[in-house]
C-alpha cells in the first residue's frame, strides 16, 4: 500500500470574532445600562472605535449601527445579541471598597475589560496605577481572596483610584450611540 503524502496546512491567524460586552455603572440598576462590541480570538483585541473615540451603545438594537461607525470590524459578522462578558462596575467598586471575597470574579472581568478599552483611548496610564491593576489582576487570576490582597484600607483607596483613573479616561474617549 502506497503511503499516502502528508498534506501541511499553512498556518492560519487567529479567527477574530465579536463579542457583546454589557456594562452596569448604577448599583440601583437591574442588568446592563449600555454596550460595546469587542474583536477577540486575534492578537489585537479590541473595542469599537470611531474617530478615536470607543463607541457604546444604550440598546442591543443599536449595535448594527455602532458597529458600522467601525468598517473594520463590521466585517467580522453581525453585533452578537448574547453579552458574553458583563462588566459590572458598580459591583467591582462595592467589592473593591469594602468586601472581602468576589466569588463570581466581577472585578477580575471589569479588569479584564478597562484593559482593553484603556489601551484603545490611547491615553497614557499613570506607572502607579498600572502597576497596581496588574498585580491586583494576577493575583485574582491566581484566585486570591480580596481579604488577602486587602492587607490595608489605604491599598484599597490606591486600587479605587486606579480603577476611577480607567473609568475616567474611557468616559473622556467614549461616543454614545442612542438613536
Amino acid at each position: 500500500m502506497a503511503e499516502l503524502p502528508i498534506l501541511h496546512s499553512p498556518s492560519r491567524a487567529p479567527q477574530e470574532e465579536l463579542v457583546l460586552v454589557g456594562f452596569r455603572v448604577d448599583g440601583q440598576h437591574d442588568g446592563p445600562q449600555f454596550y460595546t462590541v469587542l474583536a477577540v480570538g486575534g492578537d489585537n483585541e479590541r473595542p469599537i472605535t470611531a474617530d478615536g473615540r470607543l463607541v457604546f451603545f444604550t440598546r442591543l438594537e443599536l449595535g448594527a449601527k455602532a458597529l458600522a461607525l467601525n468598517s473594520t470590524m463590521a466585517k467580522l459578522g453581525p453585533p452578537p445579541q448574547e453579552i458574553e462578558t458583563f462588566c459590572d462596575v458598580a459591583e467591582a467598586f462595592h467589592l473593591v471598597n469594602s468586601q472581602n471575597a468576589d466569588p463570581d470574579g466581577v472585578v477580575l472581568d471589569c479588569l479584564l475589560v478597562f484593559d482593553d478599552l484603556v489601551r484603545a483611548t490611547k491615553l497614557h496610564m499613570p506607572d502607579r496605577y498600572q502597576g497596581l491593576l496588574t498585580e491586583l489582576a494576577a493575583r485574582l487570576t491566581e484566585r486570591a481572596q480580596l481579604r488577602d490582597i486587602f492587607s490595608s484600607h489605604s491599598l484599597r483607596e490606591h486600587i479605587e483610584d486606579a480603577l476611577l483613573w480607567c473609568v475616567g479616561a474611557v468616559t473622556i474617549k467614549a461616543r454614545m450611540v442612542r438613536e
